[in-house]
């Protein structure tokens, strides 16, 4: 019997829903018609952006959010604007699978992707897809980009589903003499540390984190990347670390040995401990801080996992007097005008915007650094979704409606909060036009000019509301009316706050 013959535009949509993703990103153009038909044709949730750059950005909140690797379709005449977008995911290690027609987009791509498959022609579709989703996932996550070659989408090429799967990923388990020696070293320690990062949520690893600090009674922290993954509010939580003020930083100075998990590249994080395991699944994670220790290539949930089987049934450790929970960051009172102070303004959060433990947080670690943003309420893996630092401007709005997206079919009574720092809406705010219905979305902009644009005007020029806040007493109303607004309409609200960053 011969083998069915179809376009590969509608292979391509069989197999990216294949490999999990529901959604579709893009700013289509000629060339990108027949793969918009097809992935229209099999049910495919879009978002179609006003700018190529927005396009991945909103993959790129699609992937946080959901944990699987978010897809853009790309025309030929957009390939030098997706560079930025891949640059973010690349460095913040996002998967994300790109399909360019047309030539153009793999020159300018290759520096900032993990893989880059050219001139790829229709019968080397398939391939080239599975092979893209393989690499995005694997290791540290990171963007691809396929390229097809001029007219491979519209073509007809044979295929047979029952012949064609998802390629195996490594599985990046560590090796029992690893394991055995981590934890002779956390069990030798006095005043041993777990510190979360970014690869604890992109692995699954919140719960046998959380099990394993039960089991010792050793305490864990988190970066801005892990924020929520093992849960806030739990007695072995000491906080955050990654800026001045987070309360994690004092448990990291005074552990004698930090297991350091998934923690990426940002090595200063551990500069000065006094011993470090470090587990991360990118060897070019690992060392780099000044610390002897011991490294690590592995997934952090098998790790932990792996570490819990070798732990088996031994005596809990007493509790340290150091490790008890974090407690509370923000601070009330304060003037009733001018400025409203960075802890207030994540108070008024915590209490209208942060009441819902799905509440979901889209911002960027300038904002987070500099507003003070480790108050912020995550409760949730994945409910902080944070651009590394010197990613290029205009991230915020695109992600959060990708992120919105992705929340839409998994929690649709989530709220999503964005958060920016002003004056005025951000690059790319275009966006907030988009007309496609999703959970609620508030946007912040914390803006310390008094002369700052018109918010309410630029809100309303996009089909939004918005409202600005230029002292302590009119934030919990303007926040409860956000959110009051946004449920209704399911469209964005703007807050603009006058307010000043924590000293």
């Amino acid at each position: 019997m011969p083998t069915p013959r179809t376009t590969a535009a509608a292979v391509a949509a069989r197999i990216v829903r294949d490999e999990g993703a529901d959604h579709a990103f893009g700013c289509p153009d000629a060339p990108g018609g027949p793969l918009y038909a097809a992935f229209s044709a099999a049910g495919f949730g879009r978002l179609t952006a006003r700018h190529p750059q927005s396009a991945v950005h909103m993959a790129d909140g699609w992937a946080r959010a959901s944990g699987r690797p978010g897809v853009v379709v790309a025309g030929a005449a957009s390939g030098p604007a997706l560079v930025p977008g891949l640059h973010t995911a690349h460095a913040d290690g996002v998967p994300l699978v790109c399909l360019a027609t047309g030539p153009g987009a793999a020159g300018p791509a290759r520096p900032v992707t993990k893989q880059v498959l050219p001139a790829v022609a229709a019968a080397r579709l398939p391939w080239a897809l599975r092979e893209a989703f393989r690499t995005a996932r694997e290791g540290r996550p990171g963007p691809v980009l396929v390229e097809l070659s001029p007219g491979a989408d519209g073509a007809e090429i044979a295929y047979a589903p029952a012949a064609d799967a998802t390629l195996p990923v490594r599985s990046g388990a560590p090796r029992p003499a690893q394991v055995a020696a981590a934890l002779e070293l956390l069990l030798a320690a006095r005043r041993p540390l777990l510190l979360a990062g970014g690869g604890v949520p992109e692995s699954g690893a919140g719960t046998a984190l959380r099990t394993l600090a039960e089991r010792l009674r050793v305490p864990f922290a988190d970066t801005p990347g892990g924020r929520g993954c093992a849960g806030d509010g739990h007695a072995l939580h000491v906080g955050s670390v990654g800026c001045p003020s987070e309360t994690g930083g004092r448990a990291l100075a005074a552990a004698d040995c930090v297991l350091a998990l998934g923690t990426g590249r940002g090595a200063d994080l551990l500069t000065g401990a006094r011993a470090v395991v470090q587990v991360d699944a990118d060897p070019a994670a690992l060392g780099g801080y000044g610390t002897p220790g011991l490294g690590i290539v592995a997934d952090a949930r098998l790790f932990l996992e792996a570490l819990l089987g070798a732990a088996g049934e031994r005596a809990e450790r007493p509790p340290h007097p150091w490790a008890g929970p974090a407690g509370a960051a923000v601070r009330a009172g304060g003037p009733r005008s001018g400025p409203v102070p960075a802890g207030q303004v994540h108070a008024g959060i915590d209490a209208v915007l942060g009441t819902d433990p799905g509440t979901c947080f889209v911002l960027t670690e300038e904002v987070y650094a500099e507003w003070g943003a480790a108050a912020l309420p995550v409760r949730r893996p994945r409910r902080l979704l944070l651009r590394g630092r010197g990613g290029p401007p205009g991230w915020e709005i695109p992600a959060a409606l990708g992120a919105r997206a992705a929340l839409s079919a998994t929690a649709p009574d989530a709220l999503l909060v964005g958060i920016a720092a002003g004056p005025g809406l951000p690059p790319l705010a275009e966006e907030l036009a988009a007309e496609e219905d999703g959970v609620p979305y508030v946007q912040l902009l914390l803006d310390r000019d008094e002369r700052g644009p018109d918010i309410v005007r630029l809100a309303g020029a996009y089909g939004c509301s918005g409202r600005r806040v230029t002292g302590r007493e009119d934030l919990r109303s303007a926040l409860e009316w956000a959110r009051k607004e946004t449920v209704s309409t399911r469209r964005p609200a703007v807050v603009s706050v006058l307010a000043a960053p924590e000293a």
